[in-house]
């Protein structure tokens, strides 16, 4: 188990670095695979022929430049998470295998987290993978069938919520599990976080308006909150972290699904020579200046992070 005090200082550096002089990231993104078995109507699958990137599965070979380099650069947090499902990626088990057995000591890697439940029930392997997580973040909209299977499309609720089910209750689980739900027009007068808590107490809940920003679509009629742009700030993401694509190229934010303000690549330098490149300082530098927002990606962005007003949760 990471330290209550570890934690703390994970998160204080995630928080307040873009006012840290920091040398490395505090948090690494590995997209272990950019395909996903879903289509939600708020995502860019939900619409797989224009796809804004190619769909593709990390190997070993960048696997294990990546957690080693982070390792190595004492990153505090690695999530498995980005533009896909990462247990699509038959590496899914090693992946975390590896992770779980560097995080020790001076050198841990704390936070790994994916979203998608929808696989088949007996794949113990994805569950073990899990396991070996120290927190799984878990995609579930509404406990309405109809709802969900609406917002999540491809999705399947009783599969969904029987692979939660299961995992709550696996044997030996330290892993904590957030229940996370998009609050859209369609599930709004949903008690979500009551009913979760009903069904997983010791789960924590995370709920977040849908906004525009996301995707190039018209998705008006999903939206619950709106965005004003002139209570932009500069992003917390950039200033702490790094987000690897299938291939090793790094990017430092997940909203950025384009890889337009890419930073460096795994197979060229390290973890830490990336996070200080010259790249990754000058988009930094235009996040604190404004001069990103005038520009894509950053000119939508939809993430939370980037408007005045932001409280993180030390919860999920």
């Amino acid at each position: 188990m990471i330290s209550l005090f570890r934690h703390a200082a994970y998160r204080a550096k995630y928080v307040y670095g873009s006012k840290l002089p920091l040398s490395s990231p505090v948090d690494v993104s590995m997209e272990l695979s950019s395909a996903c078995n879903m289509r939600c109507s708020y995502c860019y699958h939900g619409d797989k022929a224009n796809l804004p990137f190619t769909m593709g599965m990390m190997t070993k070979e960048t696997i294990d430049k990546i957690v080693w380099s982070a390792a190595d650069a004492r990153v505090p947090a690695l999530k498995f998470n980005y533009r896909g499902e990462s247990t699509l990626n038959p590496l899914f088990l090693y992946a975390t295998t590896l992770a779980k057995s560097l995080a020790h000591e001076s050198t841990f890697i704390e936070r790994l987290t994916n979203s998608n439940f929808k696989f088949d029930n007996k794949r113990e392997d994805i569950f073990t993978a899990l396991a070996n997580q120290t927190k799984v973040k878990i995609s579930y909209d509404s406990f309405d069938k109809a709802i969900f299977e609406a917002q999540r499309t491809g999705g399947d609720h009783a599969v969904t919520t029987a692979n939660i089910d299961k995992f709550y209750n696996w044997p030996g689980r330290t892993t904590r599990m957030v229940i996370q739900a998009v609050r859209t027009t369609a599930n709004r007068d949903e008690d979500i976080a009551g009913l979760a808590r009903k069904r997983w107490p010791s789960a924590t809940i995370s709920i977040r308006d849908m906004v525009a920003g996301r995707v190039e679509k018209d998705v008006s009629a999903l939206e619950n909150k709106t965005r004003d742009a002139s209570e932009r700030q500069t992003c917390i993401q950039a200033h702490v972290r790094l987000m690897f694509d299938w291939t090793g190229n790094a990017g430092v934010c997940c909203p950025d699904i384009k890889n337009e303000l890419r930073a460096g690549d795994i197979y060229k330098n390290s973890v830490r020579e990336i996070f200080n490149s010259r790249a990754a300082r000058e988009i930094r530098r235009d996040l604190k200046t404004g001069a990103a927002f005038d520009r894509d990606p950053c000119k939508n962005c939809s993430s939370f992070e980037s408007y005045k007003g932001f409280k993180p949760s030390w919860k999920s």
